[in-house]
């Protein structure tokens, strides 16, 4: 893994990662992390994609990470000036832009969690990707985010952007760990395996609660990519894989998934296919059953370069 800085389209500069221990590489997978973590975290998978043929590259998102780090305002953790669910939209467009320029090769985007929250939006921007996973993702039209933008709306108006937004926090995850709570491991939702867990947990910058502006424009934006003149733009001939775990409570143990699945099926997307992993939570890649993930996501990347 190799350090890198990228510029992006409005001068922000992220904290970027590099895999590219690779002979003849057929394609590079950019990898879009998820809330409240971090792209290092993504280092055995990396290593796995270059074995097998890929160049990876990934980026610490805006108020994450080691970009956080240099970006924070005032110490605040989790908070960045500005519309940030859209221009981490915006980040991760002109990162593919350069990383077709720089390696000419067809780019796969890989997001989890946040991350293909993100790309659920990314599809309808980018015109230059070769196609997308998502992971750990949902549909996330409806009541329920429609009444966390009112929410959270209202507090920003009168609280500010800055502080912790716990109020968006317990909305969002409050409840996800309730399942489990027999195994008496805060974030076991994230998956089986305890010591993956653990590691999430003594990792300072991992589960940090995001700020009230966070959440503000992250339910705003993605309530936009669900606007029929958006999904419109879609190119119906690139492909879309779809995984996670059918105990993932950010899929609602599979049914946003699936739904998530039927919108892409109805729009006419060729090629989008979807499987949910039995028992498995919400990180999959870090989960029990990983070698069968690693493996099934290798195969569909493999199927999109063709």
């Amino acid at each position: 893994m190799k350090n890198e800085k990228f510029q992006s389209f409005d001068g922000t500069v992220l904290q970027c990662y590099v895999w590219d221990d690779v002979r003849n590489p057929k394609g590079v997978v950019q990898i879009s992390h998820g809330m409240a973590e971090h792209a290092r975290r993504y280092d055995n998978f990396a290593n796995y994609l270059n074995k097998n043929g890929y160049i990876v590259f990934a980026d610490d998102h805006r108020a994450h990470g080691m970009t956080s780090s240099k970006q924070s305002a005032k110490g605040v953790k989790g908070y960045h000036k500005g519309e940030i669910y859209m221009d981490t939209v915006r980040d991760e467009v002109a990162i593919t832009a350069y990383l077709k320029k720089t390696y000419n090769l067809p780019v796969v985007y890989f997001g989890h969690s946040y991350g293909s929250m993100v790309g659920q939006r990314y599809i309808e921007e980018c015109a230059e990707h070769t196609g997308i996973i998502l992971s750990g993702s949902a549909m996330m039209k409806g009541a329920l985010l429609n009444t966390g933008c009112a929410i959270i709306g209202m507090q920003y108006k009168l609280c500010g952007g800055e502080k912790a937004g716990n109020l968006a926090n317990n909305l969002s995850f409050g409840s996800y760990n309730k399942p489990f709570k027999k195994e008496k491991l805060p974030y076991a939702w994230l998956s089986r395996d305890r010591e993956q867990v653990k590691k999430y947990i003594l990792d300072e910058q991992c589960g940090w609660v995001m700020s009230t502006a966070f959440f503000k424009w992250f339910f705003a934006g993605l309530k936009t990519s669900y606007k029929p003149e958006n999904l419109a733009k879609i190119d119906k001939s690139k492909p879309i894989g779809i995984f996670s775990g059918d105990k993932d409570p950010v899929g609602g143990n599979g049914k946003l998934v699936k739904k998530l699945y039927e919108q892409y099926a109805n729009l006419g997307v060729k090629d989008v296919t979807m499987k949910l992993y039995p028992d498995a939570r919400h990180e999959i890649l870090n989960e029990i059953n990983n070698a069968e993930v690693y493996a099934d996501v290798l195969a569909r990347i493999n199927e999109m370069i063709k």
